[in-house]
Formats: structure tokens, C-alpha cells, sequence
């Protein structure tokens, strides 16, 4: 009995010691380019034209992740950071839809390496309540609630991201953080759609001057607030060009896709093709 045991041990072994071989695999060949080898953000793609601003690719090892669906000084559950290797970050991380679902998690898995608070029990989602009507009258409130809440300081009169206090924002490595402009819900690096917005609200970015409002306003409070924002919307300007720091980003994954003649590293019972899909497209 105890030598079937064992047996059964090793196989487990090595089924678990694979699959944190096609996590490296993956993390290597989609995500070290930015994130570097160790996971601190310091891949060749990181330098940019814009060094000495935010967002620079995220140091996986100080367990601050802006991204959430969890409250303020949680880590990101699982679901939060599949969506953002899903989605990307709008003009900084390409979306990496071209990848199968397996080499996403595969993905996740590496970067929870590098932060041993991983190890511990999950965070908790907040909670979105059911949306109401987002009529005139919760913009009429959510506009008063933009200038008492101190959205104005950061994002402006008009959303733009030019409030008093935007030249002078820092992330949380001293870096200048520019405010979002909120004309252009599409650019929102924790997605754009009204649910999203009052995610963001309610559980702030980590390590930004964005903080959370979980406290300081009611839930209808924030639904009125995403009312206004929504309506800023309206006149979200034509265009917009991808940063000159997403176009040395997409360079580097494009060197990285051509390294090998077959444009494939073996992963499992299937292979990863050229990374990104957005990156695939331009070869």
C-alpha cells in the first residue's frame, strides 16, 4: 500500500513540477520582455522616451497591483488578473486574446511567484449592486459629487486629467502619474464600462494618488458619480494615437515572436504562437 503510495506521490510531483515549467515557459516568452525575468519591471521593453513617468511595467515582487476587483491593500484575485492579461492595459499592455485560456492561467500562475502573499487566503470581490437608470438627474447629482468628492483637484472641470494637482501626482515608486481623462472611457486601465467605473471607485488604484471611495460615499453616491463620468463620454474626442512607450513595448514582443524560425515555443500537448494576438497581426 505505502509503495503505491508513493508512486502516486512522485507522478503528482511531476505533474505539478511541468505545469511550473509551462508557467516559466509562458512568463518567458509573453511577459518577461516588460516585467523582466525576477518579475521587478525591468524587461528591455521597460525603458521608454517617457522614463521618469507612470505606469511602468509592474514589480510583481512588492504585491501591489492597481488593478482589483478587491478592496484597498488586497492583493488581485485570480479572476482580476486574468482579466487583465485578457484585456491588457489600453496604450501600455498589449491584449493577450490570442493566447488559450490555459496559457493565461499558466501566466497568472508565474506572476503569483513572485509575491509569497499569493500563498495566502484568496481576497474577497467586492460586491457591484445592480445598476440603476443613469438619467439626467443622477448626472445633475454625480456632477455635484465630482466637485465635493475633490475629482476636480486631479481630473479637471472637464475630465481632461488637468486639475491643479495633476503636475504634481507620484505613484508609489516616486514616478509622475498622469491623471486619467475621463472624456475617453476606452483608455481606462481598468476597463471603461459603467460597472467597471464604479469597481474603480470603490476600490481605488493601489499604488496611485487614485484612492478609494469605499467610505467617503453610498452607493448611489457612486452610481451617480458613474452617471457623470458616462456623460463626459459623449465628448470623448475622435482617434488617439497608441504611446510612443506601447510602440517600443509591441517592438520588443515582435523581436521576441521572430526569435525562434518556427515562431513557436512548445508548451504541453500544444504550442504558444507568437504571443498576443495584436502583436501576431503585424508580422
Amino acid at each position: 500500500m505505502n509503495h503505491f503510495l508513493l508512486i502516486a506521490l512522485g507522478l503528482l510531483v511531476r505533474v505539478v513540477a511541468a505545469r511550473a515549467d509551462d508557467a516559466a515557459t509562458v512568463y518567458a516568452h509573453a511577459c518577461a520582455c516588460c516585467h523582466g525575468a525576477t518579475g521587478h519591471g525591468d524587461g528591455p521593453a521597460a525603458v521608454s522616451p517617457g522614463e521618469g513617468f507612470a505606469p511602468r511595467p509592474r514589480d510583481f515582487t512588492r504585491g501591489k497591483f492597481k488593478l482589483r476587483s478587491t478592496p484597498s491593500g488586497q492583493l488581485p484575485t485570480d479572476a482580476d488578473l486574468l482579466r487583465t492579461i485578457e484585456r491588457g492595459i489600453p496604450r501600455y499592455m498589449p491584449a493577450f486574446t490570442g493566447s488559450t485560456a490555459n496559457e493565461r492561467r499558466l501566466a497568472m500562475e508565474a506572476v503569483k511567484r513572485f509575491y509569497p502573499g499569493f500563498a495566502r487566503t484568496p481576497p474577497t470581490p467586492i460586491a457591484i449592486p445592480q445598476r440603476p437608470t443613469l438619467d439626467a438627474a443622477a448626472v445633475a447629482r454625480g456632477t455635484a459629487l465630482y466637485q465635493a468628492a475633490g475629482c476636480v483637484a486631479c481630473h479637471g472641470a472637464t475630465g481632461r486629467g488637468d486639475g491643479a494637482s495633476a503636475k504634481d501626482l507620484k505613484d508609489g515608486t516616486g514616478l509622475r502619474i498622469t491623471p486619467a481623462d475621463l472624456r475617453v472611457p476606452r483608455n481606462f486601465k481598468n476597463g471603461g464600462t459603467p460597472d467597471d467605473v464604479y469597481r474603480t471607485i470603490v476600490t481605488g488604484l493601489d499604488d496611485t494618488p487614485m484612492a478609494s471611495y469605499a467610505d467617503a460615499l453610498t452607493a448611489a453616491q457612486r452610481w451617480d458619480l458613474v452617471a457623470f463620468i458616462a456623460s463626459l463620454a459623449q465628448r470623448e474626442p475622435p482617434g488617439g494615437a497608441r504611446t510612443a512607450t506601447a510602440v517600443q513595448r509591441g517592438n520588443c514582443a515582435r523581436k521576441r515572436a521572430t526569435a525562434s524560425s518556427s515562431h513557436s515555443f512548445p508548451v504541453g500537448p500544444r504550442t504558444i504562437v507568437g504571443g498576443p494576438r495584436s502583436v501576431r497581426r503585424k508580422r
